[in-house]
């Protein structure tokens, strides 16, 4: 079931129940513009996979607002949201603290090197991310590689249209489950 607008932002689940006896297995993806996250055919604990998204403190549920990030320009947007969410260690700090306030994606779609985060303003929400990191045959086995110039999506849309999105999800989620 997809719930949303494919060609803008849209959640699409779909529970195979021959993949699995013991667990809800099936599909979880994002469209964003588009574009389909994960991008290859990956099998989703949808448990996991609609916690995620449906918690409390997810940032299409939460909404957290901060202008000037709302503001910025698509890959300054990204890469402030990404490094409040995974920053850098650095020798003074090994591990420095981590803020999630602004994920939206679930497990899935962080298991396939792409990211996306919501941050909104007064009446939007804006949903930027995308595939940043990829598989590689390396030396001793596959290895994650930085892809060089990622697709980093970017739409912006009404509260009431996340929000309308969400309760179906959660709806779907309280009849699958």
């Amino acid at each position: 079931m997809i719930f949303g607008d494919p060609y803008r932002f849209a959640i699409w689940v779909e529970s195979i129940p021959q993949w699995s006896d013991s667990y809800k297995n099936g599909f979880f993806y994002f469209f964003v513009n588009g574009n389909m996250y994960p991008e290859d055919v990956r099998t989703s604990t949808l448990d996991v996979d609609f916690y995620d998204v449906i918690d409390e403190k997810n940032a299409l549920i939460s909404l957290p607002c901060n202008d000037e990030i709302f503001n910025a320009p698509t890959n300054e947007a990204f890469d402030a949201l990404f490094k409040l969410a995974y920053p850098e260690s650095t020798q003074d700090d090994e591990y420095p603290e981590q803020v999630f306030d602004f994920c939206a994606s679930p497990t899935i779609i962080n298991d396939s090197g792409a990211y996306f985060f919501a941050v909104s303003n007064e009446s939007s929400v804006r949903i930027v991310g995308g595939k940043i990191t990829k598989l590689v045959d390396g030396d001793n086995g596959r290895v994650w590689e930085n892809i060089e110039r990622p697709l980093i999506e970017d739409i912006t849309i009404p509260k009431n249209e996340i929000s309308e999105i969400i309760t179906s999800l959660k709806k779907y989620s309280t009849y699958l489950f």
